[in-house]
């Protein structure tokens, strides 16, 4: 399962396959260290309040340990992939009591798009969705024995859940107090379950409220996340200019959604709720079913109480739904008696051999050039001028943070000079080209008596 995992999420680490979000997290994450701001994050020249900081505190630290580049980046992220399979795993082996079927809810899990896609670069989705699955772990262990320190453990798994992607990390509360509505529900409403979730409640608080409020009192965070960021993604009427940065999807753009990333699985989760309703399994823990069933109702309907209605949403709800996935292909009767532990393994080293051989080449060499340039303006002593102006793509000026070991100038300086123009530039280009990708047209600002170097490749 490991070697499997890794062939999907670790595979070219080093690849230059940044952009997006992922490209501002990684400036983000250098900055920290440049800057020396652990606390408050910072985004080029202006401080950063969308999101919590431990995405960033661990890349800055694999920054620290591997340097500034993108296979530091990668690599927390296919570590958080890794860490979330294997919580994953260990949970549905504990309530289907066996390995099999938790080794395909993992292929499963693992082949699905959103899930990849939103995985195998820096993003914040499963490092989240870690710290989620681990908090009901922690509370599905709590009803096996009613010991305080399983919810205390999933307090401050919701906690840091909160810490790395804000109070998305509510779920685990929302899913435990669906819970106590069930007739499972029922053998644990009590006045010791009471004083424990209250302690849950307090590490939960705990782990996160010491940085809220310490930015809070630093800076206009209060403002900015409630008006900017909640009222704006949740809003469906506003005109202000904070609700149209998050354009307004209708609700059925999920079922779409869902019929066009999970097709190939959606037949087997419907056959597989449909066997579950008709027929008790006395394999699978009847909590744990509960739990997962909470959880898969939940979290496809609280996203659409967010009017972007993105696919990265759907993330925590396709590893649930992984588990139905998976329970209704081994109930097809010439399936029930597979091996899927044996045949992950040969899928994972079949997936491991074509990476190996065939390397995937996923044509974003759009950033990577500027760490090339960096090197030439080292080399030839040419400066580089970034003019923001020039350059309005906050995910551009993201990439000239993390791939330029130094800050470029601001302004034109006297003599000759490197510079940057966007992809889509269709002024009068009275530089030299250097370098064009996918994103970017590095050209380079000659004076009369300057001798070209040795300069980039054209493409």
């Amino acid at each position: 399962m490991i070697v499997f995992t890794l062939a999907i999420f670790a595979a070219n680490l080093s690849s230059g396959d940044l952009r997006g979000d992922s490209m501002v997290y990684a400036a983000i994450s250098k900055n920290i260290l440049t800057l020396h701001s652990p606390l408050i994050m910072h985004f080029n020249d202006a401080i950063y309040l969308n999101k919590p900081p431990v995405l960033f505190w661990l890349t800055a630290l694999s920054l620290h340990v591997f340097g500034y580049s993108v296979f530091a980046v990668k690599l927390v992220a296919a570590v958080a992939a890794l860490a979330l399979n294997l919580a994953f795993f260990y949970w549905i082996a504990k309530i289907t009591r066996g390995f099999n079927l938790a080794y395909l809810s993992v292929f499963c899990l693992d082949t699905s798009y959103v899930i990849y896609k939103n995985s195998h670069t820096l993003k914040m989705e499963s490092l989240t969705a870690f710290f989620i699955v681990m908090a009901m772990i922690f509370f599905w262990h709590y009803l096996k024995d009613k010991r305080l320190w399983w919810m205390l453990g999933f307090g401050l798994m919701s906690g840091l859940a909160v810490m790395t992607k804000g109070f998305l990390g509510g779920i685990p509360w929302a899913i435990v107090i669906l819970y106590l509505f069930t007739p499972a529900g029922r053998d644990i409403r009590s006045r010791q379950f009471l004083g424990h979730a209250i302690a849950a409640f307090i590490v939960f608080l705990a782990s996160f409220m010491w940085w809220y409020t310490y930015i809070s009192l630093r800076t206009d965070f209060l403002h900015h996340f409630l008006y900017e960021q909640v009222w704006a993604r949740l809003a469906t009427s506003d005109d202000t200019q904070a609700a149209q940065q998050y354009s307004t999807e209708p609700v059925y753009h999920y079922l779409w959604l869902t019929l066009k990333d999970y097709f190939m699985y959606l037949p087997f989760f419907f056959y597989a709720c449909y066997r579950l309703y008709k027929h008790k399994d006395e394999r699978i823990d009847r909590e744990g079913l509960t739990l997962l069933t909470i959880f898969t109702i939940f979290c496809f309907a609280v996203i659409h109480l967010i009017s972007t209605r993105a696919e990265r949403y759907m993330f925590e709800f396709f590893i649930s739904a992984a588990f139905f996935s998976a329970y209704g292909i081994a109930c097809i009767p010439k399936l029930k008696n597979v091996n899927f532990a044996s045949w992950l393994k040969v899928m994972g080293t079949l997936y491991m051999l074509f990476i190996l051989t065939t390397p995937l080449k996923l044509g974003w060499n759009s950033y990577t050039s500027l760490r090339d340039l960096q090197q030439l303006s080292d080399n030839t002593d040419v400066p580089i001028m970034v003019n923001k102006d020039w350059l309005p793509s906050y995910v551009d000026q993201a990439a000239v943070t993390f791939f330029l070991d130094k800050p470029p100038l601001s302004s034109a300086p006297k003599g000759s000079y490197f510079t940057l123009l966007p992809r889509e530039y269709q002024g009068p280009l009275k530089y030299k080209l250097i370098k064009k990708t996918r994103q970017l047209l590095i050209v380079l600002v000659a004076k009369p008596d300057f001798v070209t170097p040795n300069l980039l490749d054209k493409s």
